[in-house]
């Protein structure tokens, strides 16, 4: 899996050049961690005439540190040793990429990054702070000349911490569905797991980004059982991830429509029996996209009630 650093998140938004130093240490640190886990973060050589101040871009920004070592490390990196986006591009020039707004990023490291992914290499993103990219996944469209439109969803990084930890998963990733499911009460203990999981994999096409998606919305989940406070009130944290991932635009997170309800085959399939052989109406779930997979689970999440995963799997409510 490559890693690209995300031009886009270079729009002219430090203040000061201490910001800027900062945060471009901390993408050169995440450089640093990609190639201790043999992993590359391309950036592009455009990425110098990037805007970093109102008045002066990348290049401008590092000379004007003063600091000669920390100079030179930065122009060796970007002028000669790279790598580079431009080195090894696999969009094409007839493509139409553009994120959730309609931003078109064809020809950007977030393009040749979803480019990687639609040809079936999946990339990732780093992303200098602060910006207007402080958001994962990023999520671009693939406009095809026939009218179709393709999304994918593309990991984003802003902190080494999150970048590390998200790269040392990446080498324990299970290998079959069968790992999958063996691995998920371990890795995620505050999730109540239905038995069976498996059988709704059974017969599918193992996906390594399937695998890596759920583990993203898992954790998400996991997270949430932690943010009650004595009283069994959601946390500042708790309030924070519902707003990122089931409130926004396109959110991860989402309840099944009405129409989906009242439909009698999609409400039975969206039904399960909880271990005490109850019916557990599983509607909210996690989307994953490319394949069309889907995670149901019990719903509202709260503090003294477990939360069932009843469901990962191709999505139920396919017409």
């Amino acid at each position: 899996m490559g890693f690209f650093v995300n031009d886009l998140s270079l729009h002219g938004q430090y203040a000061d050049h201490l910001g800027f130093r900062q945060s471009l240490e901390e993408v050169m640190r995440c450089r640093e961690c990609a190639t201790s886990y043999g992993r590359t973060l391309r950036v592009s050589r455009t990425i110098l005439e990037s805007q970093v101040y109102t008045n002066q871009s990348f290049r401008q920004a590092v000379h004007a540190t003063g600091d000669k070592n920390f100079i030179t490390l930065v122009m060796v990196w970007i002028d000669k040793n790279g790598p580079f986006v431009e080195d090894q591009l696999m969009g094409s020039p007839n493509e139409y990429l553009s994120l959730e707004d309609d931003i078109v990023v064809t020809e950007t490291a977030i393009g040749e990054a979803a480019a990687r992914h639609f040809q079936g290499l999946p990339a990732g993103l780093v992303s200098f702070v602060p910006s207007d990219y402080q958001r994962t996944p990023i999520e671009v469209s693939w406009h095809r000349d026939s009218g179709d439109v393709e999304t994918c969803e593309l990991p984003n990084f802003w902190g080494l911490l999150e970048f590390e930890h998200y790269l040392k998963d990446q080498q324990s990733l299970p290998r079959t569905w069968e790992e999958l499911i063996a691995q998920l009460p371990a890795r995620f203990s505050n999730l109540t797991f239905l038995p069976n999981l498996e059988g709704y994999l059974a017969g599918e096409p193992f996906s390594p980004y399937v695998v890596e998606r759920t583990f993203v919305l898992l954790d998400v989940l996991n997270q949430l059982k932690t943010c009650f406070d004595a009283k069994g009130r959601r946390t500042a944290r708790g309030d924070e991830l519902i707003d990122n991932y089931f409130r926004r635009r396109n959110a991860r997170f989402s309840d099944a429509s009405e129409q989906e309800k009242n439909d009698p085959r999609f409400r039975s399939a969206m039904t399960f029996r909880d271990p005490e052989g109850r019916q557990l109406e599983c509607f909210w779930h996690g989307k994953i996209k490319s394949p069309q997979y889907r995670i149901h689970f019990s719903y509202p999440i709260e503090k003294d009630a477990p939360l069932y995963v009843a469901y990962i799997g191709p999505k139920l409510t396919k017409k």
